[in-house]
């Protein structure tokens, strides 16, 4: 899977088979951006205290002053690292007085060196061989607070966001080694938190107009999913950050109509993806299925199964998963996948 197949290992074989992704602990970039663009008042309250309009002062834009606000932002960043391997080590801690007899399943060879482990023995040798993960949400929203522009619409803004995702990389893998754990960078995908931190912080700041002003925070570090932008030049900008993500990732493109009749169009796309180091890719369509009869079509605006009339289950894939219904999906997910735009190959 997309989140879990990592292969840094300290205490054991370098492989993702028998072990994962342990507990996750994600930052709120925007809101790290928002704070810190306030404080110089590259953003402003114009509404109220009880009815907050946070609006961009552009004046208050310029590159000194970006540059210094740029700077407090990764400073803040650094000590939201700290805060969160701390975090993740203390659950460990919690996490490691479990004895092997309370899983069975896990513990009867599943993980790495859970054969060795008596009924009544704790499973930290084996929980040790996981990873304790540090990830981060919303990067396009954090670039848009801190200088008006995301990492597809600005090549400052994408040297920027590398360097903040470089911080969270560099910063777990120096507190993984004072706290003895296998800690790394995970671009979290975001299902629920999405719409939970957004939420938040359009309570506490309004509408900023690219930052909160959408139902959810953008997946990690992807180009927002409403930006027209190439598959070439989306895995071009999204690529770099696979390789400081060693935890977990995923690049997708959305392309019109059914690829499995053109071929040459998949291998066109991969070859994309390996050109720009994607980790993990995904080539997304909409697909429409008879549940009776299994009828397939790509076609738009067709609801209805031609044969057996039954109404076709639409599968789409959001967050790494493919769904026949929308209707389980929280109201961000949906937002964000009603503005998915397609990208040109």
């Amino acid at each position: 899977m997309c989140r879990t197949r990592v292969y840094d290992n300290k205490y054991g074989p370098r492989t993702s088979v028998g072990r994962g992704n342990l507990s996750f602990t994600t930052i709120n970039l925007p809101k790290l951006a928002i704070d810190t663009a306030i404080e110089d008042g590259y953003l402003y309250n114009a509404g109220s205290e009880s009815s907050p309009k946070y609006v961009f002062d552009e004046t208050k834009n310029t590159p000194e002053l970006q540059k210094a606000r740029v700077e407090r932002f990764m400073a803040k960043l650094k000590e939201m690292v700290k805060v969160s391997t701390k975090q993740l080590s203390d659950r460990y801690d919690f996490q490691k007085t479990a004895l092997a007899k309370q899983f069975p399943l896990l513990m009867s060879g599943m993980w790495i060196g859970s054969e060795k482990l008596n009924p009544n023995d704790t499973i930290e040798s084996v929980l040790n061989q996981g990873t304790l993960v540090c990830g981060f949400i919303g990067l396009a929203e954090a670039l848009v607070a801190l200088t008006g522009k995301h990492h597809g619409e600005s090549e400052e803004s994408q040297k920027i966001g590398l360097e903040a995702v470089k911080l969270i990389y560099d910063d777990c893998k120096y507190w993984g080694n004072i706290y003895d754990h296998n800690m790394a960078c995970f671009a979290t995908p975001a299902e629920s938190l999405s719409g939970k931190f957004t939420k938040i912080d359009r309570k506490l700041y309004g509408e900023i107009p690219g930052v909160t002003d959408r139902e959810y925070y953008t997946n990690s570090n992807h180009v927002p999913v409403y930006y027209n932008i190439s598959a070439a030049k989306k895995f071009e900008i999204e690529g770099p950050y696979h390789k400081i993500t060693p935890a977990g990732h995923i690049s997708y493109v959305e392309i019109d109509g059914d690829l499995t009749n053109n071929p040459e169009a998949i291998m066109d796309i991969v070859d994309l993806m390996t050109k720009n180091d994607i980790g993990y890719g995904s080539i997304n369509h909409t697909q429409a299925r008879c549940p009776i009869c299994n009828f397939e079509t790509s076609e738009k605006g067709v609801t209805e199964c031609p044969h057996c009339h039954t109404p076709l289950d639409v599968l789409q894939r959001i967050t790494g998963y493919l769904v026949g219904t929308t209707d389980r999906w929280n109201y961000a997910k949906l937002s964000e996948l009603r503005d998915r735009v397609q990208h040109d190959v």
